[in-house]
């Protein structure tokens, strides 16, 4: 093997890592990123994507995962993708009123939105997050309740039968939801029937449903169907979504906003 073709292969390799570790990348951050022509990095994306190991998006290339696992604990996750998690946060922020009520359920997006409201006045917020409740009352502006049930201790927040009987008793103006997993075939979907049933409570609970994800959650299916996308009302994303799924999710009466 010739050794141009060998420094190809790591350089791969490293774009592999970079992409597991970050999410997406556009080709102008890989170039950078290797000190490489953008010609060069395309032709590294064309290789890796043929292999199965990344997957091309308009201006860059995503980390492919066919079907969701199980998620690392929130603690590590909030690190990943944290500058495209803050700019959903913050687009996501941007949609909700003072005075409003809001279900703001948590996750590491669903932390980054909670960062955003310290601008905001009067919300009353309900959440099934410790991390996002702790947010909060430090910014002590805001009135919080929280739902209750067993602490699920990698995720900081309560689950199970409390928090489906507490949500029943409520209707807030806004739902704000992270996912696991979105197609615009099979929707939004979860690890599990238990915790897919907790999210349909999420989604009854509100006058509109708001999904904040980056564009990695994208043609990913979990085993358990929560909901069709025709459930959520907006979605606030990065500009790595596919187009073909930007137009069915369109299609579907879905409102798409990319957080720049």
């Amino acid at each position: 093997m010739a050794n141009s073709d060998l420094l190809g292969l790591e350089r791969q390799e490293k774009i592999a890592q970079a992409l597991e570790q970050r999410g997406t990348l556009t080709v102008a951050q890989i170039s950078a990123m290797f000190e490489v022509s953008e010609a060069t990095v395309r032709r590294d994306l064309t290789a890796l994507a043929a292999r199965d190991v990344i997957r091309r998006v308009h201006g860059g290339a995503m980390v492919h995962h066919a079907v969701a696992t199980s998620e690392a604990p929130i603690m590590h996750r909030q690190k990943q993708n944290a500058e495209v998690k803050q700019r959903i946060g913050r687009a996501a922020a941007q949609l909700i009123r003072s005075g409003e009520t809001v279900l703001l359920i948590g996750g590491s997006t669903g932390l980054a939105v909670a960062r955003e409201l310290a601008h905001h006045a009067s919300l009353t917020i309900v959440t099934d997050s410790l991390l996002v409740a702790n947010e909060l009352m430090r910014q002590g502006i805001h009135r919080v309740i929280m739902l209750g049930g067993m602490i699920d201790a990698n995720e900081f927040a309560v689950r199970g039968t409390l928090s489906r009987l507490i949500l029943a008793e409520l209707q807030v103006d806004k739902v704000i939801v992270g996912t696991k997993a979105i197609s615009a075939e099979r929707g939004l979907s979860a690890e599990s029937a238990e915790e897919a049933e907790l999210f349909r409570s999420y989604l009854k609970a509100g006058h509109s449903v708001i999904v904040v994800t980056d564009s990695s959650k994208f043609r990913q299916s979990a085993l358990a169907r929560i909901a069709p996308v025709e459930s959520i009302d907006i979605l606030v994303t990065d500009s790595h979504l596919p187009e073909d799924v930007a137009e069915k999710l369109r299609e579907a009466g879905v409102i798409i906003q990319i957080a720049e």
